[in-house]
């Protein structure tokens, strides 16, 4: 086994396996909340994938700031990778002091497709 490089979220091969564990709690439970036993669905638009390769787990709360939550399966949401980019993008480090933001960012998606439905 190697050696991990210093700042390396691997500080051990047990914590990758944590993290591991901790990403396909996450694809479950959003399988299992979208009531699909096939697809995994992206929080913020709603994009339907038979597999993990396009999506990524996003901690809730930041990896670093709040390490009692890292691995609990309800601290995280899918997102496909466009929008968890932009997600980043829109928020940079604000993200990472502010769970809340993640909220706001995904409602206002949610906001205008009601208001599309409505019309």
């Amino acid at each position: 086994m190697g050696k991990y490089k210093k700042g390396n979220r691997w500080k051990s091969s047990k914590s990758q396996v944590k993290y591991k564990i901790w990403r396909k709690n996450v694809f479950e439970l959003n399988k299992r909340k979208n009531g699909l036993s096939k697809y995994y669905v992206c929080e913020k638009c709603n994009k339907k994938r038979k597999t993990t390769r396009v999506l990524h787990a996003h901690h809730i709360k930041s990896w670093n700031k709040f390490p009692k939550d890292r691995y609990d399966k309800t601290n995280g949401v899918v997102l496909c990778w466009k929008c968890h980019n932009g997600f980043h993008r829109k928020y940079k480090f604000e993200a990472l002091d502010n769970p809340e933001l993640l909220w706001e960012y995904l409602k206002k998606k949610w906001i205008r497709k009601r208001r599309n439905i409505i019309n």
